[in-house]
């Protein structure tokens, strides 16, 4: 069975994701995503489906839109489409949640209809959107829960025209979230989140070669010393070690699924100097690079 991250690292999880959940014509897919010592973050990132994640086991730390949550077993987590999210390893626990991702235009015909008008249009326009957290004594919690299972199981096994299902109770989904966890969605985007949505996708797209805080600063539209204050409080983390983080995920996909010596990889990813690379590495994965290719 496929994982979110390691369908997510190799097709370069970082910012907005140029990764397609499902095909053209079913934009859906579901995944099992696990953090665990040699995996500890799914980095922020954003995507154009919206996201449905039920933790099946563990704690972790959840960033949506610059805010954190401690999420654990039986929480839904929701995310709205475009919304800055990552899921971080919580005080070293191993963590399991499973997602169903899907793009809006799976319940959008050729011509709008009643159906689109009320309650998929709202969501596509950005107009209405999802509580991001849902805990298990939620109003409908029991039905939801239900209806992710079924659609996560009909996804994996398959059978017979099971797209027609899943796509019947992804509405079931909408049908018993919209009167009861949609709000009408906030048009004031914090310049703050704006301006760093706007570095994280500059470091997505320049994790390979140098990048200076100030040269991240001025995409940001701050100074130097205003950004460094903003992004670490809207990230949680350092800037320096929120680049590093970046280069890992690349790092790790290479050193499982390329021959490159840890050198190669070492550059490919942005850092000049291996030797630096290594140590960071070590404190971040607690394993050398290539106790982490051998699978030590």
């Amino acid at each position: 069975m496929k994982t979110y991250i390691q369908a997510a690292a190799s097709h370069n999880n970082i910012a907005k994701e140029n990764i397609s959940h499902g095909s053209s014509l079913f934009p859906c897919a579901c995944y099992d995503n696990w953090l665990y010592a040699n995996y500890p973050a799914v980095n922020l990132h954003w995507h154009p489906e919206i996201e449905i994640n039920l933790v099946m086991s563990g704690k972790a730390e959840v960033s949506v839109n610059f805010e954190t949550h401690i999420v654990s077993e039986g929480d839904i987590v929701i995310v709205n489409k475009d919304e800055v999210h990552g899921f971080f390893r919580y005080e070293s626990m191993d963590f399991n949640c499973r997602a169903v991702l899907f793009h809006l235009d799976l319940l959008a015909g050729k011509t709008a209809d009643d159906i689109f008008t009320e309650a998929v249009g709202p969501l596509v326009q950005k107009e209405k959107q999802f509580i991001n957290i849902l805990r298990p004594d939620f109003i409908c919690y029991p039905e939801l829960k239900k209806s992710f299972e079924e659609i996560f199981s009909l996804y994996h096994e398959k059978t017979p025209y099971y797209k027609i299902l899943i796509k019947s109770k992804i509405l079931y989904l909408l049908y018993l979230l919209l009167p009861s966890a949609s709000v009408s969605a906030s048009r004031n985007f914090s310049k703050r989140n704006a301006s760093v949505k706007a570095a994280i996708d500059f470091i997505g797209e320049n994790y390979n070669r140098h990048i200076s805080a100030k040269e991240t600063a001025q995409i940001a539209g701050y100074s130097e010393y205003h950004f460094l204050r903003i992004f670490k409080a809207a990230v949680g983390t350092e800037f320096s070690k929120y680049v590093n983080r970046v280069r890992f995920d690349h790092a790790l996909v290479l050193l499982k699924e390329s021959a490159l010596s840890v050198t190669d990889i070492a550059m490919a990813v942005g850092f000049s100097d291996s030797a630096y690379f290594t140590k960071k590495f070590k404190e971040e994965f607690h394993i050398t690079p290539l106790a982490f290719r051998k699978g030590k």
